[in-house]
């Protein structure tokens, strides 16, 4: 898989690939388009409900990268961009539950507000 990120607005879909429509009833939530508004929505969550994503996410997190591998990042369009999207968004929020953090922040950080996201991290 190309690390390269998609830089294109392209809207979500709601929609999955075939092996992943269990997942679906999660796109609306946590399919977010970039790294801006992962990081709004993880320190505004309580770690209870980051648990419930991180648990439906981990058990089918390697078979998406395994999907998601022969296709161009940059390239990736409706359905498999949602896919990528959640995925993106189950590996940047996962660290609170596997470090075993007792919240979804880091005591004494700087408010979301008073970060700058810039390039592809804040496109949308």
């Amino acid at each position: 898989m190309n690390s390269k990120h998609p830089t294109h607005a392209t809207p979500i879909k709601h929609t999955l690939p075939a092996p992943f429509k269990n997942l679906e009833h999660l796109v609306g939530e946590w399919a977010l388009p970039n790294e801006q508004v992962r990081y709004a929505k993880l320190v505004s969550i309580s770690k209870a409900h980051l648990q419930v994503f991180f648990d439906e996410m981990l058990p089918q997190a390697k078979a998406i990268m395994d999907f998601l591998a022969p296709h161009e990042i940059k390239n990736l369009q409706g359905d498999l961009l949602t896919l990528y999207h959640l995925l993106v968004t189950f590996v940047e929020t996962a660290h609170p539950i596997e470090l075993n953090w007792e919240t979804t922040n880091i005591e004494f950080s700087e408010e979301p507000t008073r970060l700058n996201f810039h390039g592809p991290s804040a496109q949308h």
